[in-house]
């Protein structure tokens, strides 16, 4: 292992790059177009939450969960951290006319944000803000089923919502986790407690007997589960 991953550095805001940057450039150009509506998102994200832009998923995330929201049919989606909407955005166009999006943040701050961009789109209905932390939310639904979830919230706490994020999915289901990789620390000698607790979601989903996973180098790390029948 060299020593550009075994040792500790800095952990950057903005996510690490793991492909050529020319290949990942060229990737990016080669995914679907942003509609309209999420692009004005992104655009809006960078001016006026330049310092937290990496917190959005962005396009090829973006496209790749309307993807997987369209290819598996998902009409309950739920979404674990709503920063400015692009990703409950970008899941309600892949999902049905009668689909649901709930999505979830502690910041009132995210609702008011997302909520002209909502408007805007013809998919914006499908879409549900609760103003809520979302560890203290998902004990509460024992009662739901999710058919699709994405969760790109706190990293300290990835372990104990998978578990909790579990018991929701519907069978055949999938669940996608954003920042997988944490900028490359999850493979340091001393990693940060965020990459320890990201390291040991990535380790329990790999282990779920029920699960088929997948971890993508997409980005800063995607990682796919479905909850197998």
């Amino acid at each position: 292992m060299s020593d550009s991953v075994t040792k500790k550095t800095k952990e950057s805001k903005a996510p690490k790059q793991f492909l050529d940057v020319d290949i990942a450039q060229y990737c990016e150009a080669h995914c679907s177009s942003e509609s309209t509506e999420l692009a004005a998102l992104a655009a809006f994200t960078a001016e006026k939450r330049a310092d937290y832009q990496v917190n959005l998923s962005g396009r090829s995330v973006g496209q790749l969960l309307k993807l997987l929201v369209a290819l598996s049919g998902a009409k309950r989606i739920l979404d674990i951290g709503t920063f400015t909407g692009y990703s409950a955005l970008a899941m309600a166009e892949g999902a049905p006319q009668d689909g649901k999006v709930i999505t979830l943040d502690a910041n009132p701050l995210s609702e008011t944000f997302a909520a002209p961009f909502l408007a805007q789109s013809p998919h914006g209905h499908k879409v549900t803000c609760v103003t809520c932390f979302a560890h203290e939310w998902l004990p509460e639904q024992a009662a739901s089923s999710f058919d699709f979830i994405f969760l790109d919230a706190d990293k300290h706490r990835y372990p104990a919502y998978l578990s909790a994020c579990w018991r929701l999915l519907s069978p055949g289901g999938v669940l996608v986790a954003d920042n997988v990789l944490w900028g490359g620390h999850v493979v340091s000698e001393q990693p940060s407690s965020r990459a320890q607790a990201v390291d040991q979601f990535n380790q329990l989903a790999g282990r779920l007997p029920d699960a088929t996973a997948v971890c993508l180098p997409l980005r800063d790390g995607v990682m796919v589960l479905r909850k197998n029948c």
